[in-house]
């Protein structure tokens, strides 16, 4: 009799080794209006913590236009009454709305299509 244990081949089976879970939780995954949902909220919130970012760091979309206003008129300001001043490198500025582009398309990119 023991040698014949000894020769039978024994096979794990999946119940053996995975405890069923929270039935709630299980259902919640299962029922896909409830994925939906999740996934709605996530990119809210997603969507509502970039918009707080670009507030923070005064990247909003007004904020460009701004820029690019107050950039003409000091350099109109400049042309008309020239001074020895420091300047902004254009490639500078060009290098940081870059970045901030590719921020923005970084994040936009992890929401969940």
């Amino acid at each position: 009799m023991r040698e014949d244990f000894d020769k039978t081949i024994r096979i794990p089976v999946v119940t053996d080794l995975v405890r069923a879970g929270d039935a709630a939780i299980v259902e919640q995954v299962k029922n896909p209006y409830a994925r939906q949902q999740r996934r709605q909220v996530f990119e809210q919130r997603l969507k509502e913590r970039i918009d707080e970012l670009k507030s923070a760091t005064g990247q909003d979309e007004y904020s460009g236009l701004a820029r690019a206003h107050a950039i003409r008129s000091e350099g109109n300001q400049q042309a008309a009454t020239p001074t020895h001043g420091s300047r902004i490198d254009p490639s500078v500025e060009k290098h940081i709305d870059k970045a901030r582009d590719d921020l923005i398309r970084e994040l936009s990119g992890m929401l969940p299509p």
